[in-house]
């Protein structure tokens, strides 16, 4: 812990210092503590604050018990002992600056010498902050110009697509829908006419084949009556099958 000490208040006032963290860390809670004000000195001790991190400092007269306002913020290096006595930290310095050796000849050549190349590198630092300014303001303008192209880009894209959308409904073609009514047999039925077709092509066939054998049978009979001497005149019948052979032959 670091020990906080000084003349906080010139006027040499009395009372109580409230001190708060902004939020809570390792070994500090977030509730507000009280330290003793005697003739406008403390003398406490506090926990280092992490980065980030700092105390809310307010004070208050004895017995006071309002809401404390916090006027101060408090950042509390890593050290033994931490003096808050105005100026304490500047008489501090000038006394550790006396009585530190003047630096030699080579010392202070060395020291020039740092600083001239701190200075350069710092002129070189504030040359690419300029350039990634303007490389910034370049990126923004670039930026606007694409947002307005797209913008352009979506109106064209929205009238190509209206247009698409008339032309398709002026050049649709008239569809007409023709219902019509087919019988259509049942299964049953279906194979009965089937089995019909076959058997009368069937008898077609039969018949042809009878025909066929009619004609050859009357066809023998005319080869044996030409071959045997003919004794007396036949009369030739006129039944069906006569016809029809006479028909054959051309008679």
């Amino acid at each position: 812990m670091t020990r906080v000490h000084g003349k906080l208040f010139s006027d040499g006032r009395s009372g109580v210092l409230a001190v708060k963290p902004s939020r809570p860390f390792f070994g500090v809670s977030r509730d507000e503590r009280h330290y003793e004000v005697n003739d406008g000195c403390i003398d406490l001790e506090l926990y280092p604050t992490p980065s980030g991190i700092h105390y809310q400092i307010g004070f208050k007269d004895a017995g006071d018990v309002r809401r404390t306002d916090y006027t101060l913020k408090w950042r509390i290096p890593d050290v033994d002992t931490f003096d808050i006595t105005p100026g304490a930290s500047a008489r501090k310095k000038a006394a550790e600056q006396g009585n530190a050796p003047k630096a030699s000849v080579y010392e202070r050549v060395q020291l020039k010498r740092v600083a001239n190349e701190l200075s350069d590198s710092i002129s070189e630092s504030d040359k690419l902050s300029s350039q990634l300014l303007q490389s910034e303001l370049e990126i923004d303008r670039l930026k606007g110009e694409l947002a307005k192209f797209k913008t352009v880009t979506n109106a064209v894209l929205s009238d190509r697509d209206k247009t698409i959308a008339q032309l398709s409904e002026q050049s649709a073609p008239v569809v007409k829908t023709v219902y019509r009514d087919t019988p259509v047999p049942p299964e049953p039925l279906q194979r009965r006419i089937q089995f019909l077709e076959q058997e009368n092509q069937r008898l077609v066939n039969l018949n042809a084949e009878y025909y066929k054998s009619v004609v050859e049978l009357h066809q023998l009979q005319l080869d044996k009556a030409q071959s045997t001497p003919i004794q007396s005149p036949v009369e030739l019948s006129n039944s069906p099958q006569q016809r029809l052979l006479r028909k054959l032959l051309g008679k």
